[in-house]
């Protein structure tokens, strides 16, 4: 009985033992796991906190809305925007904030992002207290741990001052790009001013010399001194003046006409029909004094009787631009022989191109910015910067057409593709 007692009384003491140890270490995992969730309270406090400063200092504007619309979150500058304070937008909807036609807008794409779970991105303008402002803005669904959406984050900028400045450069480029095609309309008018004076000197001289001669006839009838052979010799030379009077006339004829309507091509936006190879030869022609100056042989290829409808003002500066870009930059006083290719050629639906010089060509380093206005590595000799950026600009935008350069050592080739609207016709 006392063996058995005492065998119990062990059994007790070792059962406490056991209890006792196991509190302790039900104790120590309890101020773990309260470490842990200190830790993590403390963790998501700074994750808070964090957030809370980024919102609150960032240049954009922060927000986030519940389910029904009311504003959660607002930062700073969304509440300055709206000449509140972040406490005041709390709580309110966008139609208790701004007109209701921009809250609506608003409310729609609101409305699309939750639908979807996509984020939702554009830009839109509303009136606020100092003015209207553009904004590029980016709405995404909240969603909770079980994917549930709950509300509604939107980042937005403030494009306002981005958006007046592109305008401002557009109606900078576009004054300089008027100015160039001015300066380049002056500049025919000069050279043609200068290359009709010979025509019109000959024909002068001609002219004047034909009067002589029938002053002189005059004298020798009144002298009653006229003789067969005189009057013979002075018909003669008389039909070789004339013959000299109208063919330099009409050479002066033909430069005017060429002139007026390159002159008008150039100033004017409208298509017409055209025949691209007579079109090109009066181009030409406008452009022989400056090729003339620059000491350069031009050949012209074309298909014949192709009649295209062409904005012929636009493409009229495109073949100015580039011919007087060969003139300018590719040749050097050592090239003793200088030549400028233009070529025209229609392929189903596009008009092609081609300008080649046998220059010596375009250094690569300055490839890659050929296109990019008032770069120029002849401003000294005349060169704007500007001249390669408006073809780059005309092909590209006004035609949506397409522009290629190849150069080396020999030359440069330009390319250009440009789609046509009109059928040709021969």
């Amino acid at each position: 009985m006392n063996r058995e007692l005492e065998s119990t009384r062990a059994g007790g003491a070792r059962g406490v033992e056991e209890l006792a140890a196991e509190n302790a270490r039900l104790r120590a995992q309890l101020r773990e796991l309260t470490r842990l969730r200190e830790d993590d309270a403390r963790a998501r406090s700074q994750d808070r906190s964090l957030l809370q400063a980024i919102a609150e200092h960032a240049p954009i504007v922060i927000y986030a809305k519940d389910a029904a619309g009311r504003f959660i979150l607002s930062n700073q500058r969304h509440a300055a925007l709206l000449d509140l304070s972040p406490a005041e937008v709390m709580g309110k909807r966008e139609h208790d904030l701004i007109p209701a036609d921009a809250a609506a807008a608003i409310d729609a794409q609101t409305e699309v992002a939750m639908q979807s779970g996509r984020t939702i991105s554009s830009e839109f303008t509303i009136p606020l207290p100092d003015g209207e402002h553009t904004f590029w803005e980016s709405v995404f669904p909240l969603v909770d741990a079980e994917g549930r959406c709950y509300g509604l984050g939107g980042i937005s900028t403030d494009v306002t001052e981005r958006k007046r400045m592109e305008a401002e450069a557009l109606r900078t480029r576009d004054a300089l790009l008027q100015r160039e095609k001015m300066a380049a309309l002056g500049g025919l008018v000069a050279g043609v001013a200068h290359e009709i004076n010979t025509p019109l000197g000959v024909a002068l001289t001609a002219a004047t010399h034909g009067q002589e001669i029938l002053t002189r006839l005059q004298g020798c009838v009144e002298r009653g001194a006229l003789t067969r052979g005189d009057l013979r010799r002075a018909l003669v030379d008389l039909q070789d003046s004339a013959a000299l009077t109208v063919e330099n006339l009409r050479r002066g004829a033909h430069l005017i006409s060429s002139f007026k309507k390159v002159a008008v091509d150039q100033s004017s936006e409208a298509v017409r029909r055209v025949h691209l190879c007579e079109w090109l030869r009066d181009v030409v022609a406008s452009l022989r004094p400056m090729l003339r100056a620059a000491g350069v042989q031009h050949t012209l290829r074309c298909e014949p009787r192709q009649s295209l409808e062409l904005a012929v003002g636009a493409l009229t500066q495109i073949v100015t631009n580039l011919v007087q870009n060969a003139c300018v930059h590719a040749f050097t006083p050592a090239h003793a022989e200088r030549r400028v290719e233009l070529a025209a050629a229609v392929d189903g639906g596009t008009l092609r191109i081609e300008c080649v010089d046998n220059g010596q060509g375009i250094p690569a380093e300055h490839l890659p910015r050929v296109f990019e206005p008032f770069f120029t590595t002849a401003r000294g000799a005349g060169g704007s910067g500007l001249g390669m950026h408006i073809v780059h600009n005309l092909v590209v935008e006004r035609f949506g057409g397409q522009i290629a350069l190849d150069s080396d050592a020999g030359g440069t080739r330009w390319t250009i593709e440009l789609p046509i609207s009109g059928h040709a016709e021969e």
